[in-house]
């Protein structure tokens, strides 16, 4: 049987591969030499480009889901926020008319239970009231503090820093009679404040990896961008995940073609024709397909997982090299259900608190809307009870009876194309409950809270994502990986895009400036009107 050839074939249905689908077939190619030359090839002259997802599903760590009796609320199991200031995540929100909302975070109220002690985040300014041995210097200040003065330590005046003045930064800023991109951010870190203020930021900052030893170069810039003082966070109203369902939907209605349960194993390069070589993609179970362009709309670990042994293209040094130039962070979170919002009784009604405990970070949101019918302090009411990272995911992992890739990624899942993940594939087992409620009443220093109706939870180091973001390494020159990677190598008509490898790791902005780049860079797609310049 001839196997079918398709002009371009883009593997990953996560955002970065769903929006370079959707900007292809939605762009005018007059442009593009490259893509319009192949369009007017076929008989009714369109560009024919297909996607191909390994699960039953798009959208990839962008995982939206009902919670049980809650239809009008939804569960964020992957990404769930971006800032006002990421340009094209905010312009593409707009562009496909999704509706908005604030997405609060920090607070005076907040609570923090650590090393035991109970406090409020306004209390940082009260020494005898923070349980670290901090220097007289750090001494009444909040982890926001702590951390803005030690960047501003190594790096003076970093806060004001334009994005092309951090580029030189990047490449030629030298600490210590070192460059900044060869140093650890947790080592540099440890070079101008002391143990204690470290283990606080540690604590306090509800995240391990972010403060870990990676690239201190892009480490700096990102942690301003994400953490600073000014940072404004958002949501997208009924789950994150219609954006890639939004782009699907356009995608699809431009002629695209989406192929569920397609896992690709590996691929060779075949003699082409004037138009360059063919590449033959050979997916799981699946007949091969032929392809003139190949994007792998991937992150690290689902490279890491093609076979290398049969992908020439793999055992290039320089390929393998760019590959590894970044390493995937695990991360967890578990949702729960309750009657109503007993937080309340801790005076807390959005926000999150921050402890020292596995849970690590705990986000409260709104009770489900019904006037008329219940009274606000009856209404169910949903509670991402932990979200952490690093060393934290195996406490949790180890009350798993097996440690197994994310539902619906199997090939063995069967689960219906198209359809939506559920909560019942995601259940907490009961013991996993019983702990988080054990923390849950430390934290809010309450001795009764309800059992919830409803717990599930998600492993984002399980593959194919082997981590919800991915952080530079140390050493690795991030301004040449993120080039190399638009198209790894000049021999092979194959490119790569998504979070890992951009400037923005671990935000959808990342993946979609590595696309946008990418079409532009690549296959000579113009900016789209609807993207505003800087």
């Amino acid at each position: 049987m001839t196997e079918p050839i398709v002009d371009v074939a883009i593997v990953g249905g996560g955002v970065s591969g769903v929006y370079s689908g959707w900007r292809m077939l939605t762009t005018n190619l007059n442009h593009s030499d490259v893509l319009s030359r192949l369009a007017e090839q076929r008989p009714d002259g369109k560009l024919n480009v297909h996607l191909y997802e390994l699960s039953h599903r798009i959208g990839g760590r962008l995982m939206s889901i009902t919670p049980p009796e809650m239809p009008g609320f939804k569960a964020e199991f992957g990404g769930m926020r971006f800032l006002t200031t990421q340009r094209v995540v905010r312009s593409l929100v707009d562009k496909l008319d999704l509706q908005i909302r604030p997405f609060p975070v920090s607070g005076e109220d907040n609570i923090y239970y650590l090393r035991g002690r109970h406090l409020r985040q306004r209390e940082f300014a009260d020494p005898d009231k923070v349980p670290y041995h901090l220097s007289w210097q750090e001494r009444g200040k909040g982890p926001g503090q702590l951390i803005a003065n030690a960047i501003d330590t190594i790096l003076p005046g970093a806060a004001r820093l334009s994005p092309v003045e951090w580029q030189e930064v990047k490449r030629d800023f030298k600490f210590n009679g070192d460059y900044l991109y060869n140093q650890g951010f947790w080592n540099v870190l440890h070079q101008v404040m002391s143990g204690e203020a470290y283990k606080l930021l540690l604590d306090s900052g509800g995240y391990m990896t972010t403060l870990s030893n990676w690239n201190a170069a892009e480490a700096m810039e990102w942690y301003l961008i994400d953490f600073g003082p000014d940072a404004e966070y958002v949501q997208v109203v009924n789950g994150y995940e219609r954006l890639p369902q939004r782009l699907l939907a356009e995608f699809e209605s431009a002629g695209g073609a989406v192929h569920y349960h397609h896992r690709l194993t590996h691929f060779e390069k075949l003699e082409g024709d004037e138009n360059g070589p063919l590449l033959r993609l050979h997916f799981a179970g699946q007949p091969p397909v032929q392809a003139r362009h190949v994007i792998l709309a991937m992150p690290r670990r689902s490279l890491d997982l093609l076979d290398e042994t049969h992908t020439a293209f793999l055992s290039e040094a320089a390929v393998r090299d760019a590959i590894a130039s970044v390493t995937p962070q695990p991360m967890f979170k578990m949702f729960m259900c309750y009657r109503y919002p007993w937080w309340r009784d801790a005076g807390v009604h959005t926000g999150r608190a921050i402890t020292d405990l596995p849970l690590r970070q705990t986000y409260y949101f709104d009770s489900e809307p019904d006037p008329g019918h219940y009274e606000p302090e009856m209404m169910d009411s949903l509670l991402m009870a932990s979200y952490d990272d690093g060393q934290f995911v195996g406490f949790w992992t180890g009350m798993v009876s097996h440690l197994s890739d994310i539902p619906g990624y199997q090939p063995g899942d069967n689960l219906e194309a198209g359809s939506e993940m559920q909560w019942s594939q995601l259940q907490a087992p009961p013991i996993m409950v019983m702990h988080a409620q054990r923390q849950l009443k430390l934290v809010h220093d309450l001795e009764f809270i309800p059992e919830p109706y409803a717990a599930a939870y998600i492993n984002w180091g399980c593959d194919p994502f082997g981590g919800a973001w991915n952080a530079w390494n140390v050493r690795a020159k991030a301004w040449e990986v993120k080039e190399t990677m638009l198209q790894p190598s000049a021999e092979w008509p194959v490119y790569v895009c998504g979070e890992a490898y951009s400037s923005a790791q671990g935000w959808v902005e990342g993946a979609l400036q590595t696309a946008e780049r990418m079409l532009m860079d690549k296959f000579d797609l113009r900016s789209p009107d609807w993207l505003p310049m800087r």
